[in-house]
């Protein structure tokens, strides 16, 4: 895995941490966050996306 490749996971990882904890705290709702992951997925292309969806 290369730096850009690392950074990108890292980034998605972070951002998903905290749709999480938004959603579990009613910050959000589940088709917020759905959308919210697909925008990351777009945006980030990890290497574990592949994984989650």
């Amino acid at each position: 895995m290369d730096k850009r490749s690392f950074q990108n996971e890292t980034a998605f990882q972070m951002a998903m941490y905290l749709a999480r904890r938004m959603l579990a705290e009613k910050l959000i709702t589940g088709k917020e966050y759905r959308d919210f992951e697909q925008e990351m997925l777009r945006r980030y292309q990890p290497f574990s996306g592949d994984l989650y969806t």
